[in-house]
């Protein structure tokens, strides 16, 4: 798989390689011609950082350049490396939803809610995430048009896979920054298979199921033409993936409808959602060639629905008592 990735429209994907596994995680760099200033998007966790610092180097984009830095949300594998980055992108403005500011600046919370879904020993895989200076944040708000030269990004907000959560619109190349919001896409899978092949993101502890189904359906009705996925890679038409994150969003929530009172209903919502989303692979998948890069995006397809089955249960649990 390409670690740097040149898009129409002066952008670049990025492999950050997260925790050593190629396609996972993206993180962009966009261009505005008129200034040449960039905007960075997302950084992976602090782990990944010398690889988005290499990837810099190679693309010719010195430290000074880097105006801005946007973060989708404040999870570990999209702004973990966000304190490291930006103390070499020394002068970038860094955008972030005011819910998610105060553990920037101080991490340890974040640090502390990260050890509680990962564990201790799957946390350090992801680096030790540095404080971010105070002074260098700016709220990413509804409507916010960050100015990178002549080329707006507008901010969108996104708050139902985690409060703190945005999207970043470039009108430029009609096309979406969409964090989670739009959930996971495997590129190299879905040209094997010849289908999109997608999955909702929706891991606790502050996912909302009706928040994401408003923010999918504002996005299906927008001018959104590309999706650029953190997990994973660019990806169009932007209505054709939406719709399909829609369908599967509605049936999982169905599903652990059935699964709330059981004991073990976690491990056993995770095991059906990997059942339901396997239905969804061509019959002769096992037939195919599954060179490694196919199989990291299986892991990432199927391995984390656990946590997307905790997410799940935890909001329905919070809407009966709401």
């Amino acid at each position: 798989m390409d670690k740097i990735i040149e898009l129409s429209g002066d952008i670049w994907q990025v492999d950050t390689e997260e925790r050593g596994i190629p396609g996972w995680t993206a993180a962009y760099f966009i261009k505005d011609e008129a200034s040449s200033g960039w905007m960075l998007i997302e950084t992976g966790p602090a782990s990944s950082s010398g690889k988005l610092l290499e990837a810099a180097a190679t693309i010719g984009i010195s430290p000074a350049e880097v105006k801005h830095i946007g973060v989708t949300h404040i999870h570990v594998d999209h702004a973990g490396g966000l304190g490291l980055i930006s103390r070499h992108f020394n002068e970038a403005e860094i955008w972030v939803h005011p819910r998610g500011e105060r553990h920037l600046a101080d991490p340890t919370r974040l640090i502390e809610g990260s050890r509680a879904v990962y564990g201790a020993e799957k946390l350090q895989e992801y680096g030790e995430v540095l404080p971010v200076a105070a002074a260098r944040l700016r709220r990413a708000v509804e409507g916010t048009i960050i100015r990178l030269g002549e080329r707006p990004i507008v901010v969108w907000e996104t708050p139902g896979h985690a409060r703190h959560h945005v999207c970043f619109y470039d009108r430029k190349t009609k096309g979406l920054f969409s964090g989670d919001t739009a959930g996971v896409y495997t590129p190299r899978l879905s040209k094997l298979l010849n289908q999109p092949i997608t999955r909702p993101a929706t891991p606790g502890p502050d996912f909302d199921g009706a928040l994401m189904m408003q923010d999918l359906y504002r996005l299906v009705f927008s001018e959104v033409q590309n999706l650029y996925f953190t997990h994973f890679g660019a990806a169009a038409p932007a209505q054709l993936l939406l719709e399909l994150v829609i369908g599967q969003l509605s049936v999982h929530m169905h599903m652990a409808k059935d699964y709330g009172e059981e004991e073990d209903a976690v491990h056993k919502l995770g095991l059906a959602l990997q059942e339901e989303i396997k239905k969804g692979l061509h019959s002769g998948m096992a037939e195919k060639n599954m060179e490694d890069t196919v199989t990291n995006e299986m892991k990432l397809l199927l391995e984390p629905l656990f946590d997307s089955a905790d997410g799940l249960l935890s909001y329905l649990k919070k809407s009966e008592t709401s």
